[in-house]
């Protein structure tokens, strides 16, 4: 990645950590060596990481982090004197522990989809006569999350199966596979249509100055002007079939996909989804920036300064960090839409 030698202006950070329903960011912070917060978009479970000095040995002994704890954490910094702004990043289970040294260390990993072992068990099982929302709240339900559910249009099924897969793993491939999000938050289950990110506000303008280091990526070799979705109805008799489209994309090759699809809705929803997977990492970036916390996955930037790399980005991930050595700085991920 790019580095850009111009000094930039580290940003003094806030944060605070809620461990076991006690707020302990005074005692914790002549520890804390860095503390990380990864926010995904979709397929990835948000990750925290708290690393702190373990000098006096107190982490191996009365302070020593119990897995399965809960842990709330919040960032923030001050945009001028008096006045923050703040980031819930949500509560997250912790899940690994790591102890290291010289210098003698501890580094806490939780996740923020709460483990058990019910939502971690693959299972074979049919759902009929459903649509992709009622999927959706049924994992909802048996997952103990609350739903939070936008399907548009909502694809209906007269049988759909799950074969020796999680739930979770199996609401994300198929929400994925007809252009939806499925993400885990604060014990929330929360799909969306992608398309609807993607028209939302801009948050932030940046540009080149604002870079603390950078990367671009354009492919050309596995970009599709067309998804075809056909399928031939043994019983009906007839083929399913449709067309999709992709403007921005001219020379390209054309996908085909031979798939059951049990109507032309689905078809067009299977066509729409897959192109969008294939093309939307067309052009992608990574950037790091002194910290901000409107920086968050789902969010869209604008660049400019930039010439040909100019344009709209959604962040598809955001690494918040926080350390003694670098203040707080953000490294985002994004694509451009």
């Amino acid at each position: 990645m790019e580095k850009i030698t111009q000094s930039k202006k580290i940003r003094e950070p806030l944060f605070e950590i809620i461990w076991a329903g006690k707020n302990v960011t005074r005692d914790l912070t002549p520890y804390l060596i860095s503390l990380k917060y990864s926010d995904h978009l979709h397929g990835k479970t948000d990750e925290l990481t708290l690393t702190f000095e373990n000098r006096d040995g107190r982490w191996h002994a009365s302070w020593y982090p119990e897995k399965g704890v809960k842990l709330k954490v919040k960032i923030g910094l001050y945009d001028e004197p008096g006045v923050e702004r703040w980031l819930n990043c949500g509560t997250f289970e912790i899940e690994e522990l790591n102890f290291s040294g010289p210098p003698d260390i501890v580094e806490i990993t939780a996740k923020a989809i709460f483990a058990s072992t019910s939502r971690e068990q693959k299972k074979t099982q049919g759902y009929e006569n459903v649509s992709l929302k009622e999927i959706a709240e049924k994992v909802a339900q048996k997952l103990g999350f609350k739903p939070v559910i936008n399907v548009k249009p909502d694809i209906k099924f007269k049988r759909i199966d799950q074969r020796e897969e999680t739930d979770l793993e199996f609401l994300r491939k198929l929400c994925e596979k007809y252009g939806h999000c499925v993400k885990v938050e604060d014990e929330k289950l929360i799909v969306y249509p992608e398309k609807e990110l993607e028209n939302g506000s801009v948050v932030k303008v940046i540009t080149r100055e604002d870079f603390m280091s950078y990367r671009f990526t354009e492919k050309s070799a596995e970009t599709y002007s067309a998804v075809v979705v056909k399928y031939w109805d043994p019983e009906k008799k007839q083929e399913v079939y449709h067309l999709e489209k992709d403007p921005k994309v001219t020379t390209g090759s054309e996908k085909k996909i031979t798939a059951k699809v049990e109507n032309k809705e689905q078809a067009e929803a299977l066509a729409k989804g897959t192109l969008k997977k294939l093309n939307k990492l067309q052009f992608e970036g990574e950037i790091t920036l002194p910290g901000d916390v409107a920086l968050v996955a789902g969010a869209k930037i604008e660049l400019r300064d930039l010439e040909k790399l100019n344009g709209i980005y959604l962040i598809e991930e955001a690494h918040h960090s926080i350390s003694k050595s670098s203040g707080y700085t953000v490294e985002i991920k994004i694509r451009r839409i």
